[in-house]
């Protein structure tokens, strides 16, 4: 019997070893995620709050999804890296496009691998081009 005490303490401190570790990799990911977030408002987005409206009457919500590209059209990018990425507030095809080495090294602190990805499909290349396309329609 005492063994089997024994077996039920060790069981649990792993369980609680374990679940320390997940909630300080996704509290880590989530701060990364909203440190971007509030940094990466583009002007476009800087003019809606501008123009007057506010955050009460639902204009500016309408106006963001509105202003929104579907960037799953740049080759690499998915359901789930878009998905993180409008979670990082990208949401247009020009913010990619004018993305620096900075704005690179903190999409790739919260995505492993991402930083290679982004250069070995060009993805600013592509975001160029696609926000050409969109002005010029």
């Amino acid at each position: 019997m005492p063994e089997l005490n024994v077996l039920h303490i060790t069981v649990i401190a792993v369980m609680a070893v374990i679940g320390t570790i997940v909630g300080w990799v996704l509290r880590g990911r989530r701060a990364c995620l909203e440190k971007f977030a509030v940094s990466a408002m583009d002007d476009s987005q800087a003019d809606v709050r501008d123009n007057g409206s506010t955050v009460e009457d639902g204009s500016i919500v309408e106006s963001i999804n509105d202003m929104r590209d579907k960037l799953q059209t740049i080759k690499g990018i998915g359901p789930a890296i878009e998905k993180t990425l409008n979670e990082m507030g990208i949401f247009r095809f020009q913010q990619i496009a004018e993305m620096s080495e900075y704005d690179i090294d903190r999409i790739a602190s919260c995505l492993k691998g991402l930083r290679s990805r982004i250069y070995r499909e060009d993805w600013l290349g592509q975001a160029r081009e696609l926000r050409d396309q969109n002005i010029s329609i």
